[in-house]
């Protein structure tokens, strides 16, 4: 049985990225005419470091949605990390103390919620919204909503410099895209991750630990999170109690858009980074427009329904 698991995801990891492609090419010319600034490389710099924290967080995300689950509380764990190493900041701690002490902040949460799901098969959607409230009032709580800066100079190469013109912090993201997809396509793990979202329990019957491969996947949504949070406080030069806010619907958009299916089973890393791509560009390019962030909403909300309806509709 367990050589099936093995064997399952070889045939659903063949994505057909054709549709989102093309897509992102129709964006990328059609907002080329519409707006003079579009095609430069600030503009496309400036982009490449803005899609950061939302593409972190979709590295997890869609492997928790590829497992049958989703997290809605990686906003609330992003600044409750930021949060957390700003305190640490400014309580005398070395920058690097404190960000070590943001990533512990997230991991911690993250196997939490982690615990909840795996171990006593509690709804993610529910553990996840409780504690996207919970946090989000706790980090009004611990700073009174008030923005901590003040970072040394040296804490704000991760989220400001660049590297043969390239931002560091995309750097990082792409390297890590990569490192994950490897895992998905090329070890165990993330066959396990597929065949939970085909059969979930078809896998707990052939002796695989279906509860430590949930925990560990919302540990490292929570990971990711406050890697996250530490990549914006850093390009921002603030940590606030409002950073992350509905970070998560644009992290499930990409991730819907990329492929990755609404109910499990199906999807991919290379989609979702696709989706990604869809997803800033076409915000850069309305912002460049003027258009009102209010419209921006219906737009994304239209696209993402169109998504997952044709995946229903086309019986995937």
């Amino acid at each position: 049985m367990k050589a099936w698991i093995d064997r399952l995801p070889l045939s659903l990891r063949t994505s057909k990225l054709t549709v989102q492609l093309l897509l992102l090419l129709f964006i990328l010319v059609l907002f080329s005419f519409l707006s003079p600034y579009f095609l430069s490389v600030t503009n496309f710099m400036n982009v490449l470091n803005q899609m950061v924290e939302v593409g972190l967080i979709a590295i997890p995300m869609t492997l928790i949605i590829i497992s049958g689950a989703m997290d809605l509380s990686v906003g609330s764990i992003l600044a409750f990390s930021a949060v957390a190493m700003g305190i640490g900041f400014e309580n005398g701690l070395n920058i690097w103390v404190c960000v070590l002490i943001g990533l512990i902040a997230g991991l911690v949460c993250g196997a939490i919620n982690g615990y909840l799901i795996a171990k006593f098969r509690m709804q993610a959607i529910v553990v996840t919204i409780g504690m996207l409230v919970m946090l989000r009032g706790l980090v009004y709580v611990m700073n009174e909503g008030r923005p901590i800066s003040g970072f040394p100079d040296s804490f704000y190469f991760l989220g400001q410099q660049y590297i043969a013109g390239i931002p560091f912090n995309f750097i990082v993201l792409v390297i890590l895209f990569l490192i994950a997809n490897f895992f998905m396509n090329k070890t165990r793990f993330g066959s396990y991750v597929y065949g939970i979202g085909n059969n979930e329990e078809v896998v707990r019957y052939s002796g695989i630990s279906v509860t430590r491969i949930r925990f560990v996947l919302f540990m490292l949504s929570g990971l990711f999170s406050a890697i996250a949070g530490v990549f914006l406080v850093s390009r921002l030069a603030s940590a606030e109690a409002t950073s992350g806010t509905n970070i998560e619907l644009d992290v499930i958009t990409a991730t819907l858009i990329g492929g990755t299916h609404i109910f499990g089973g199906r999807g991919s890393l290379t989609g979702t980074f696709v989706g990604l791509l869809i997803i800033v560009f076409l915000r850069n390019g309305l912002n460049l427009l003027g258009v009102s962030v209010l419209y921006q909403a219906v737009i994304l909300g239209a696209l993402l329904l169109l998504a997952v309806s044709n995946k229903k509709f086309s019986g995937e």
